[in-house]
């Protein structure tokens, strides 16, 4: 396969910001669709387009540049006050967004836009607009705004663009921005040439023109700014007012350009501001190269802890020595790798504003999306794998929890519906929440399509918990027929498989006529953990570092006193416990002094019984494999430097196990239904 060319990069660079500033552009028009008289969000959407276009001009989408011009027209006449925000516009624009998406994805060689569909939008948007006719590519339309310049309050802008030494060999033209510069305004530019060095000297791949400017438009900083975007890392770039000068726009230009030209020579000594050291503050990187980086990280990691199990065996203060300093930057080699991973939710969140949407619309229903948490950061891969189950709960959330108007009406409910979307710390995990406002769940109504679908005995006592994690069986919904939206049973069940695959939890809560919460709860990463090494017998495990507590002595004195019961005095507080060694089936002699490690559950705090605690390690974690798909009770492996495989403990699996057990054993007990969650969690241990 060939290698991509500089330009090939930049197109993809175009592309990759492009869906970044769509994703932007759908949320500016959904907040407009709800407050149309803010003009702040008018100039972004304008902004917005304005920078598509002109980018998709200067790196080749021309059809793109062409398509999207006609938006940006319309949402001009917006900002002069010659259009009104409607329903009808932000609907056409947010058609549109998905037709500009087609297209970049057209662009890599894959189909998906629909030419009837383009047509047909823009024919409404320039009837709305009152446009006569589209521009065939963006370069027919640089005369309009220049027309209205005159007009209004017009500001002068001094700019100076410098290319720099690789701009033009990804591909970048700077006649074209010259060209969307002037669509602005009216403006005037002298071309500088003394850094053009000798003929023989000369690299054809290289732009050594300097270009002194004064625009004159109604645009501010931004706008202009908007035009450089994708080239503004390779440039040296400079955008000032103009004071106050008299005389016409050739003599400012002239006097500015001279004065400002002296400025930077007299401040870089003739040198240009992109041949000094790079000072940008960040990179774009392929996640498939952050992936492998982290991987290797992770192979450094078990590398190191074997060599630390070397140099505790031979004893060696030099090998020792040598090992400690290892540790400590593969230390801070893995945080640092760790936290290159960890990406805000706001853009997840933000793009769930269309669904919403979308949905409202085709439901008939009036809802709006509320997001709290948005700047909450997670591992990049489990941000890649929220989007299906959080659409699924979204998407049930619509057609099943929020009423229809005259339902909320009688309930006294407010006639606009809320989803809310949070996210939150808690520990080594995150909990993302899903919620509504609607009628909430009938319990009676899931526990009979349970019955009838043969999940479980008509005769079943079930939990309240228990009935709502029947939902999430695969082809099971309650919906009396299939719409668009909802009804084969397969979304829920999508949720479930999904975030068990990132070694997470989901819990249903809900409450008649009031709403619906759900909560995903998620590992902070899926590649690299702190935890404890503990041993049972000849077997090894980890426990997540993050949710240990303490550690405690368990005796056979202890056991005596409890008389027989798994709980454990910790100051006062009895706390139940699981023994590994019973748990597992680990048929070996039980030492005399064991250790409880007490860690942090949803259940409350709970111990787990161990041989010895060996201390805490860097743990990569690596899949068990399909083979173990089925295992709960483990998230994973990990290799000690010995060559030994630990697995790692899922403490919140292992504690639900304890109380599922219970419930299965108590149900047919006499008074089981009063017993206490502590009772009922004691007879779960002591079973084990």
């Amino acid at each position: 396969m060939p290698n991509p060319t500089n330009a090939d990069v930049y197109k993809q660079s175009f592309r990759e910001e492009a869906r970044e500033i769509l994703v932007d552009l759908e949320s500016a028009l959904l907040e407009l669709n709800e407050n149309p008289s803010d003009r702040e969000l008018v100039g972004r959407v304008f902004r917005a387009l304005h920078t598509i276009k002109g980018s998709g001009s200067m790196f080749g989408f021309e059809d793109l540049a062409a398509f999207t011009h006609n938006l940006e027209t319309a949402f001009d006449e917006v900002r002069n006050g010659r259009l009104q925000i409607n329903s009808e516009l932000v609907d056409l624009t947010l058609a549109a967004l998905d037709q500009i998406r087609a297209m970049l994805e057209e662009n890599q060689g894959r189909a998906g836009t629909d030419p009837a569909a383009c047509a047909q939008i823009l024919t409404r948007v320039r009837k709305l607009a009152g446009i006569s006719q589209g521009p065939q590519a963006c370069e027919d339309a640089p005369t309009r705004e220049s027309a209205i310049v005159v007009a209004g309050n017009v500001r002068d802008w001094l700019i100076r663009f410098a290319p720099g030494p690789d701009l033009m060999r990804y591909g970048a033209n700077p006649f074209l921005l010259l060209t969307e510069l002037r669509q602005l305004g009216r403006l005037s530019a002298r071309a500088g040439m003394e850094a053009v060095p000798p003929l023989s000297e000369l690299d054809p791949e290289r732009c050594y023109v300097v270009w002194e400017m004064v625009l004159a438009t109604f645009a501010d900083r931004d706008a202009i700014r908007d035009v450089f975007i994708f080239v503004e890392d390779s440039c040296e770039l400079t955008i000032d007012l103009v004071p106050g000068a008299e005389g016409s726009l050739e003599d400012r230009a002239a006097n500015a350009t001279a004065l400002a030209l002296e400025e930077q020579r007299a401040q870089s000594g003739g040198r240009r501001t992109y041949d000094k050291p790079d000072t940008a503050t960040s990179i774009r990187v392929p996640a498939a190269k952050l992936d492998q980086f982290v991987d290797l990280v992770g192979e450094l990691v078990t590398v190191q802890a074997r060599l630390s199990e070397l140099a505790a065996r031979h004893g060696d203060p030099e090998i020792i020595e040598v090992s400690e300093e290892v540790e400590r930057l593969t230390s801070s080699l893995r945080e640092n790798s760790m936290n290159i991973r960890m990406l805000p939710i706001r853009a997840t969140f933000e793009k769930f504003r269309r669904l919403v949407h979308d949905l409202a619309r085709d439901l008939g229903k009036d809802v709006e999306l509320t997001i709290d948490g948005a700047e909450t950061e997670l591992d990049k891969t489990v941000i890649d794998q929220l989007s299906d189950p959080l659409m699924h709960l979204i998407r049930n959330s619509m057609d099943h929890g929020i009423e229809q108007h005259d339902l909320r009406a009688e309930r006294g409910k407010r006639p606009t519906a809320t989803i809310h979307l949070s996210a939150r710390h808690s520990g080594a995990s995150v909990l993302i929440g899903v919620s509504d406002d609607g009628g909430g769940i009938d319990a009676e109504a899931v526990r009979n399509r349970a019955v009838e679908k043969g999940l479980v005995a008509a005769d079943a006592q079930l939990t309240e918990s228990e009935t709502y994690s029947l939902i999430f069986q695969p082809g099971f919904s309650t919906a009396k027929q299939v719409t668009d939206v909802s009804g084969r049973g397969v979304g829920m069940d999508v949720v479930r498989q999904s975030v068990e695959s990132l070694r997470g939890s989901i819990d249903v809560a809900s409450k008649a006529g009031q709403g619906t919460y759900v909560t995903l709860r998620l590992p902070l990463t899926l590649a690299i953990i702190d935890g404890l090494l503990v041993s049972v017998g000849d077997a090894c495990f980890v426990l997540p570092l993050a949710n240990t507590l303490e550690c405690i002595e368990l005796t056979r004195e202890d056991i005596q006193k409890a008389n027989g019961k798994h709980v454990a005095n910790v100051r006062g507080e009895l706390i139940p416990y699981i023994s590994l060694r019973q748990h597992f089936q680990i048929h070996t002699e039980r030492p005399e002094i064991e250790q409880i490690m007490v860690v942090d559950t949803e259940q409350g705090r709970f111990g787990f019984v161990v041989d010895k605690v060996l201390g805490d390690c860097q743990t990569v974690i690596k899949n068990l494999g399909r083979f173990y798909r089925h295992v709960q009770l483990v998230s994973g492996a990990t290799i000690l430097g010995n060559g030994m495989v630990a697995l790692i403990l899922d403490p919140e699996r292992l504690v639900q196990d304890a109380v599922r057990s219970i419930a299965q054993a108590a149900r047919g007990r006499p008074g089981s239904a009063g017993m206490s969650h502590r009772q009922k969690t004691d007879c779960a241990v002591k079973a084990h």
